[in-house]
């Protein structure tokens, strides 16, 4: 049984074994940044409208019609966020081959040439994840909603975040089973995700998700401060230009370490599952 150090060495070393498939996911993850950025700077402009209407009425805000708001950036922030959802779908099928790929020791990494099988599967990937966490936000969202005691919120909070964390240690495996079987019923069937876990011991189990969680955040942290001085260095030589200059932060970003990080991570979430079937 391999060690927790070679299933996350094993991640780090995958994605350059086919640099031109790295950028091709990269060129969805920089597809995505510029959206992300796109639906900040929208929304952005409709909080700063909503604002000064306020200040010039007097009113609250719930007191707004929709006529006083810039209506053409409201249609282009919503037409912006179903576009990011679309492309996250398909982020979500590829990070599927992914898994798919490392549980079937494949060194290669997955092609793009099913577009509508990637959507797929990335609408089954959303699913299962929606379904895992739909309890824990439903519990946050109700205690913010129905507590007006400041320490009951806290709370329910914390009651919230126990369960996400229960939630995300779930769905890791869920979602292995699931693409391991090709069968969503399979990210729901309890029993085996739970025998899974088992058969690689919970404390591994635990101990190489938490290690690659830690390697992962080491990484995007490295290399978003590397790329916050690199941003900082552009906005001081061109004057006037930040928002250019954040979109092509953003385009690096997702074109070289976001593809990265999801490539890492998704390796080592299938070696995970390959270990404890063995």
């Amino acid at each position: 049984m391999a060690s927790i150090t070679d299933c996350v060495v094993e991640g780090l070393k995958y994605p350059f074994n086919d640099i031109k498939k790295l950028l091709g996911c990269g060129v969805l993850f920089a597809l995505m940044s510029v959206l992300s950025l796109g639906f900040s700077l929208k929304s952005f402009g409709i909080f700063k409208a909503s604002v000064d209407v306020m200040e010039k009425t007097n009113s609250h805000f719930s007191a707004l019609q929709f006529s006083q708001l810039p209506t053409g950036d409201i249609y282009i922030t919503i037409a912006i966020a179903i576009i990011s959802f679309i492309v996250a779908l398909f982020i979500m099928g590829y990070q599927y081959d992914i898994v798919k790929f490392s549980i079937d020791k494949k060194q290669e990494l997955p092609g793009f040439d099913d577009i509508l099988g990637m959507f797929i599967k990335g609408v089954k990937y959303f699913i299962v994840t929606l379904a895992y966490n739909i309890i824990p936000i439903l519990v946050l969202a109700a205690g913010i909603a129905l507590l007006q005691d400041s320490s009951a919120i806290l709370v329910i909070v914390f009651i919230a975040m126990i369960l996400f964390i229960i939630a995300f240690f779930l769905l890791i495996m869920a979602l292995n089973n699931m693409i391991a079987h090709d069968d969503i019923r399979k990210a729901f069937d309890f029993r085996e995700i739970i025998g899974n876990i088992a058969n690689l011991g919970r404390g591994k189990y635990i101990g190489i998700v938490i290690f690659t969680l830690i390697v992962y955040m080491i990484i995007m942290a490295a290399t978003s401060f590397i790329l916050s001085l690199l941003s900082m260095a552009f906005v001081a030589a061109i004057s006037n230009q930040a928002v250019w200059v954040s979109a092509f932060i953003a385009i690096i970003e997702g074109l070289f370490i976001d593809s990265y990080g999801a490539l890492f991570y998704n390796r080592v979430c299938g070696s995970i599952y390959r270990e404890s079937i063995k």
